[in-house]
C-alpha cells in the first residue's frame, strides 16, 4: 500500500505513478491474478479518502477477486482455443468439399495452400507427388511467401528432408520445417511440406492439422485418378462402339477415329469452348453408331442404292440417336449424333432442320464426316484428292454447310499442307490397328454402365447427406437422419450406425435401422462385436454369415454384414454399417458404395461431435464438470417462472481457507479440494436439484420443489460430511459456509440469489468469531 498523494518520492518517469498522485490516491491495493502459475494480470485498487486504508479482510477479498478473474481468464483461454480449434477443423470440412470439385493436380495443391494460411503460419510450402514406377518426386506447388506456382522439378528419391518421407513413410521435421506423408487407404501418395523462417513456431497441434491437411490432398489426388481413370473408359467405350460399326465394312475401317480428329481440329479453330470440342470428338466418333441397325448388303452396296434403301440408310442417325439415349453418359451426344446429316439450307435429314435450330457441333461433324468420304475409298467410288474436297466443301458453304465451318475447316487444311500437310497425313494414317486393343464394346459398355450407375448413386446420396450437415448438429438426431439416407438410397431395409466416445474406450450405437434400432445407445467395450475390428484396423467387413463369425453381435435374425470405418484421415470416428437376413447380401458394388459415403458421414458426425462437445463445454464448468454460473442462472430464472407456487430454494456454498490452501500445497492442491467438494455436493442433493459451481471457490444449489427447513436441513448435513473429509497426503478438506433463501412470491433471480449470499456471509462472519486467534 502507497500514499501516492503525500509521498514526495514518486517517479517522475512512471505515468501510472505521476496519475495517482495528480488525482490524490492516499493508498492502494494490488492483488496478482496467477493462471496456471503464471502472473498473467494484476488487479488494482485505490482510493483517495485520506483515512481511509484496507485492512486484512479487504486484503482478502481482493485475492478472492483476483482468483474470480483468474477463472474467467482460464475459461476465456480456453474457450478461445476451443473456438480455434473448432474453426480449424471447420476449415478443413469446407477444403474437403472444395477439393471434390477440383481434378487438377495444381488446383488441389493450389486449394491446400490457400487452405493452410488459414490454418497456421506458414512461409513456404510445397506439395510433391510420388511416382513408385519411377521412384521419383514430382513437385506440383512450390511457394514461398504468398506466391505460389507451379512446380516443373522432378527428382529422383535420394536423401533429402522429403525423399526421407517416402523412405520411412513417416513426417520429417526440422526446426524450420515439417515434412509429412501424403497417405490414402494406406498407400503414400506424395510428401507435403511446410516451413516457417523463425525456429520451431510449428507445435505438435500445428503438424496434427498439416497431417489431416495433406492425406486429405492425398485423397483428392487419388480421386482425380479414379476420375481420369473413368474418363479413359468412357472414351474407350465410345471407340469401341466406333470400331464396331467401322468394322462391319474393310473400307470404312478407322472412318469415325478420322472424322473425330479432323472435327476436334475444326472446333479448335473455331476456338469453341473445351465442353463442346469434348462433345465434337466423341459425338464424330459415334456419329454412325445406328448403322449397326443397317443390313450389310446395303452398307457395303457398290451400286447406287434404291429409294427403299436410302430409306433404310437415312434412318441410321435416328436409330443412333436412340442407342446414344439409352446410356446415361452419352446422353448429351444425342443432337450430334441424330442431326449430323442435316444441311445448313433445312433440306437434310431426318428432321429437314436448318439454320441455328442444328447445333454448331453437329455442323462441324457433318463438313468432317463429309471431307473423310470424299478422300476416301469407298464400294461405290474411288478416293478423291484433297483439292477436289476442299472444292466440294467451297461450292456447298451456306447450302450443305455451315458457313463459319466451312471457313475453319479450309483454313486449317491451307495452314496445314503450308506446314507440309503433317496434320492431313497423319490423320489419314489412322488405322484399325491403333484402336484394336480396346476391348470388345459388349462387354466394356457394360462396365463403364455399371460404374456410371454407381457413381450417380454415389452423387445423389452425398448431395443429400450434404443437406443434412448444414440442417442438424445434434449428433443423435444426425446420425439417424444420415443413416436412414444412406439405407433408403441404396434400398437396405436394415443398418447401424456407432462413434467413439471422447475416452476412446467405447462404440455408442448411435443410429439403427430395422433390428438393430433395439440396441441404439448401447455402449460396446473395446473387442466386441465386428465394428470394432473395422475400427481399429481401418478396413471394411462383408461378413457373408454372421453366425459363423465369432466377432458377431446384434440381432438373431441378422445373417449377414457389411461394415465399414468412418474416419479422416488417421481419425477415427466410429463405423457405419448395413445388414441383411440373408446370406452373402452384400457385393462389390456395395463395398464402393459405403466407402465412398462414409467420408462424407464421417465428416458429419465429427462436426455434430464438435458442437456437442463446445456446447457442453458452454454450460459446465472445466474443473469439476459441474454446470458452469450461466447454466445456474438460466435454470433458476425457468424454475421461478413456471414454479406456480411451488417452493423453491436457493444455497450459495462457499469453501473456506481454499487460498491457504493455494499457497501451502500449490494450486493443485486448491483444485482438487473444489472438485471433492463439487463432488460431494452433488452426490448429496436430491434428483432434480441443480448443483453448479458458479465461481472460484463458490458453488450454488437450486432446490426445486424444496421449502427453507428441508434445504437447510440438506445444505447442513453435506457441510458435516465435508468438515469430516480429507484430501490426498491425508490434508484436512476446507470447511464451508453456506446461506440458503427460499423463493418469496415475488422474488427475482437476483434478489433470491443475493438473500443467499447475504446468509452465507452472515454464517461466516460467525465462524470468524467462532475460531480462535
Amino acid at each position: 500500500m502507497r500514499d501516492y498523494a503525500t509521498d514526495n518520492a514518486v517517479e517522475p518517469d512512471r505515468p501510472i505513478s505521476m496519475l495517482a498522485r495528480e488525482v490524490g490516491v492516499h493508498a492502494t491495493m494490488l492483488a496478482p491474478i496467477i493462471v496456471d502459475g503464471e502472473i498473467r494480470a494484476a488487479l488494482t485498487v485505490g482510493t483517495t479518502d485520506p483515512y481511509r486504508s484496507f485492512d486484512a479482510i479487504e486484503r482478502q477479498e481482493l485475492l478472492a477477486f483476483a482468483d474470480l478473474a483468474a477463472s474467467a481468464l482460464r475459461a476465456a483461454n480456453e474457450r478461445r482455443e476451443r473456438e480455434r480449434r473448432i474453426g480449424r477443423l471447420s476449415a478443413l470440412n469446407v477444403l474437403a468439399w472444395q477439393l471434390a470439385a477440383v481434378h487438377e493436380p495444381f488446383g488441389i495443391a493450389k486449394l491446400a495452400f490457400d487452405a493452410a494460411a488459414t490454418l497456421l503460419r506458414r512461409d513456404s510450402f510445397s506439395v510433391a507427388r510420388y511416382d513408385e514406377k519411377s521412384n521419383e518426386l514430382e513437385f506440383v506447388i512450390e511457394a514461398h511467401g504468398d506466391d505460389a506456382t507451379a512446380g516443373d522439378t522432378r527428382v529422383s528419391v535420394g536423401s533429402g528432408p522429403t525423399s526421407q518421407v517416402v523412405l520411412s513413410g513417416e513426417l520429417f521435421r526440422t526446426p524450420h520445417e515439417v515434412h509429412l506423408p501424403m497417405k490414402s487407404r494406406g498407400k503414400l501418395v506424395g510428401v507435403l511440406a511446410c516451413g516457417t523462417d523463425a525456429p520451431n513456431t510449428l507445435d505438435d497441434e500445428d503438424v496434427a492439422v498439416l497431417q489431416t491437411l495433406a492425406n486429405l490432398v492425398a485423397t483428392a489426388f487419388e480421386n482425380a485418378g479414379a476420375l481420369a481413370r473413368m474418363r479413359e473408359l468412357y472414351l474407350a467405350s465410345v471407340r469401341a462402339l466406333a470400331a464396331a460399326v467401322d468394322a462391319r465394312d474393310p473400307y470404312t475401317r478407322s472412318h469415325s477415329a478420322r472424322v473425330a480428329a479432323l472435327s476436334r481440329g475444326i472446333a479448335e479453330e473455331m476456338q469453341l469452348s473445351a465442353d463442346q470440342a469434348r462433345r465434337i470428338q466423341l459425338g464424330a466418333l459415334l456419329h454412325d453408331i445406328g448403322k449397326i441397325g443397317v443390313p450389310d448388303a446395303i452398307l457395303n452396296k457398290p451400286g447406287a442404292l434404291t429409294p427403299d434403301e436410302w430409306v433404310m440408310m437415312r434412318s441410321h442417325s435416328v436409330l443412333g440417336a436412340s442407342i446414344v439415349n439409352a446410356v446415361e453418359p452419352l446422353r448429351d451426344l444425342v443432337p450430334i449424333v441424330r442431326s449430323h446429316h442435316e444441311r445448313y439450307d433445312g433440306a437434310g435429314y431426318p428432321d429437314q432442320l436448318g439454320g441455328d435450330l442444328v447445333p454448331i457441333e453437329a455442323y462441324v461433324v457433318a463438313a468432317a464426316d463429309a471431307f473423310e468420304v470424299i478422300v476416301s475409298r469407298r464400294a461405290y467410288k474411288p478416293a478423291q484428292t484433297i483439292e477436289y474436297a476442299c472444292a466440294e466443301l467451297l461450292r456447298c458453304r451456306g447450302s450443305q454447310f455451315h458457313p463459319a465451318v466451312v471457313d475453319a475447316f479450309l483454313r486449317l487444311i491451307e495452314r496445314d499442307r503450308a506446314q507440309g500437310a503433317a496434320q492431313l497425313r497423319r490423320i489419314a494414317g489412322i488405322h484399325h490397328e491403333d484402336i484394336e486393343d480396346v476391348p470388345g464394346p459388349g462387354v466394356l459398355l457394360e462396365q463403364f454402365a455399371a460404374s456410371a450407375q454407381t457413381h450417380g448413386r454415389q452423387l445423389a446420396i452425398l448431395q443429400r447427406l450434404a443437406s443434412e450437415i448444414s440442417a442438424v448438429l445434434d449428433i443423435d438426431d444426425l446420425a439417424e437422419r444420415l443413416l436412414r439416407i444412406i439405407c433408403e438410397a441404396m434400398g437396405y431395409e436394415n443398418g447401424f450406425l456407432l462413434t467413439l466416445d471422447d475416452a476412446g474406450g467405447h462404440l455408442v450405437i448411435r443410429a439403427g435401422v430395422g433390428p438393430s434400432a433395439s440396441y441404439v445407445g448401447q455402449r460396446l467395450p473395446r473387442g466386441q462385436g465386428i465394428s470394432w475390428w473395422v475400427v481399429e484396423r481401418g478396413e471394411l467387413q462383408n461378413v457373408a454369415d454372421g453366425r459363423l463369425d465369432a466377432r458377431f453381435y446384434g440381432p438373431s435374425e441378422i445373417r449377414s454384414v457389411l461394415c465399414v470405418p468412418l474416419q479422416l484421415g488417421d481419425e477415427r470416428i466410429g463405423a457405419l454399417g448395413v445388414e441383411s437376413t440373408r446370406l452373402a447380401a452384400f457385393g462389390r458394388e456395395d463395398e464402393e458404395l459405403l466407402t465412398a459415403v462414409s467420408h462424407q458421414v464421417a465428416a458429419a458426425v465429427r462436426v455434430a461431435k464438435l458442437h456437442q462437445a463446445a456446447k457442453i463445454a458452454a454450460a459446465t464448468d472445466p474443473l469439476t464438470g459441474l454446470p458452469n454460473r450461466r447454466t445456474f442462472f438460466e435454470r433458476l430464472e425457468r424454475e421461478l417462472a413456471n414454479r406456480e407456487g411451488a417452493a423453491l430454494s436457493v444455497a450459495i456454498v462457499d469453501a473456506n481457507g481454499l487460498k491457504a490452501l493455494n499457497d501451502d500445497y500449490g494450486h493443485a492442491a486448491g483444485d482438487e479440494a473444489l472438485v471433492r467438494v463439487g463432488g460431494i455436493l452433488q452426490a448429496g442433493v436430491r434428483d432434480g436439484d441443480l448443483v453448479a459451481r458458479i465461481g472460484g471457490d463458490e458453488f450454488a444449489v437450486l432446490f426445486s420443489g424444496a421449502p427453507f427447513l428441508t434445504a437447510e436441513r440438506i445444505v447442513r448435513r453435506l457441510a458435516e460430511q465435508i468438515a469430516n473429509s480429507t484430501l490426498g497426503g491425508g490434508r484436512r478438506l476446507p470447511t464451508i459456509a453456506w446461506g440458503v433463501a427460499d423463493a418469496s412470491a415475488e422474488t427475482t433471480v437476483d434478489a433470491l440469489v443475493e438473500a443467499a449470499d447475504r446468509a452465507m456471509y452472515r454464517q461466516k462472519q460467525l465462524m470468524r468469531k467462532r475460531t480462535p486467534a
